[in-house]
């Protein structure tokens, strides 16, 4: 398996259903905890983080010898097109946690940025201003 022992992989949901072979009910946080742990396990990976287009991402971690698990859902946007997200998602993700911010404000501003890119149309670079300004809007609950 080519991703084993990874920091940070991030499926989207239809990958995840894929990769696992098995059909879930993505709305069920308990049932996508599940799946995302038993890919983490799989994986021997530290966070898996699962894109869920309009409904968010959500992200499974550990933290001092406990499992942590969230759902942050997603920000309204006029979508124009979704080519790049997933490429934004995980590369605002890589530098995130190269700066070792935590997994739960990562997740919340790599689910900003991809959500912006889907606002242009075709495969567009983040902007970096107005990825700031939306991320110095997020809530509490979003970053702890």
């Amino acid at each position: 398996m080519a991703y084993k022992n990874v920091s940070l992989f991030k499926p989207n949901l239809k990958e995840l259903k894929e990769g696992l072979n098995i059909d879930f009910d993505s709305k069920n946080k308990g049932e996508l905890s599940a799946m995302a742990g038993q890919l983490k396990t799989l994986l021997n990976s530290q966070i898996i983080m699962v894109t869920l287009s309009e409904d968010g991402v959500f992200i499974d971690y550990s933290d001092k010898s406990q499992q942590n698990s969230k759902l942050i859902p997603s920000h309204v946007r006029s979508i124009s097109d979704v080519s790049g997200a997933g490429d934004t998602v995980i590369s605002v993700a890589s530098l995130c946690l190269a700066r070792k911010t935590s997994p739960t404000l990562l997740a919340s501003i790599s689910n900003l940025a991809g959500g912006l890119v889907c606002e242009e149309v075709g495969v567009v670079p983040i902007n970096k201003n107005r990825l700031l300004k939306e991320a110095k809007k997020l809530k509490p609950q979003e970053i702890l």
